[in-house]
């Protein structure tokens, strides 16, 4: 993932605070929008896709638990750190419990805000590559099952993509060697009767 492609949405009413944000994060090479209050967020949430959101705690007319409540129907995978004074550190913690990825106190420094969205960042890189082994482990479960309903698809090309599939699900840890062998002799199995080999 490219930093531009991770967008973030800084949600703040402090002008000041928001703008240093924006300004660092827009240098690191992010692509960086901003609102200036809660509903203002919660629009901005329902018009586009954020990866993180970073929001005040405390802002009139919606705050940080209302924007972490509309990110998480609008766009679950999203992360939502929660910019807090010390005297409400209670409240962050408490965000934390409903589902914020981080909290930052107030005043904070500049690199305390990198490395919090650095982490985000790695957090949805890692949530997106588990989102797609999961999906190739689907497909390969779900091809399987197909060839050995129709024996007459299993042709010698399919069976060596599959041996390879199953390769690669092993080398990432994805399913075990055990598991490998089993799918290994379905596949076979049904690449031989296919090929009507041991027909009668």
């Amino acid at each position: 993932m490219e930093k531009k492609d991770f967008k973030i949405l800084i949600i703040d009413d402090d002008e000041i605070a928001r703008d240093v944000v924006v300004s660092l994060l827009s240098k690191e090479g992010f692509t960086v929008c901003s609102a200036r209050d809660g509903l203002e967020g919660i629009r901005a949430l329902k018009l586009d896709v954020y990866s993180l959101i970073i929001t005040d705690l405390r802002m009139p007319g919606a705050g940080g638990f209302e924007v972490l409540k509309a990110a998480r129907d609008f766009n679950p995978k999203a992360a939502v750190v929660i910019l807090t004074a010390y005297g409400t550190l209670d409240n962050a913690i408490e965000a934390i419990k409903f589902g914020a990825y981080d909290y930052i106190t107030k005043p904070f420094k500049l690199q305390e805000i990198i490395i919090v969205v650095e982490n985000a960042m790695k957090r949805a890189e890692l949530m997106e590559e588990n989102e797609e082994l999961r999906l190739h482990l689907r497909n390969t479960y779900r091809d399987l099952e197909m060839m050995n309903s129709v024996r007459r698809h299993a042709t010698p090309e399919l069976t060596m993509n599959f041996l390879e599939r199953l390769a690669r699900l092993r080398q990432m840890d994805i399913i075990s060697e055990s598991d490998v062998e089993i799918l290994k002799d379905r596949l076979l199995l049904g690449a031989v009767n296919a090929t009507g080999t041991d027909s009668r």
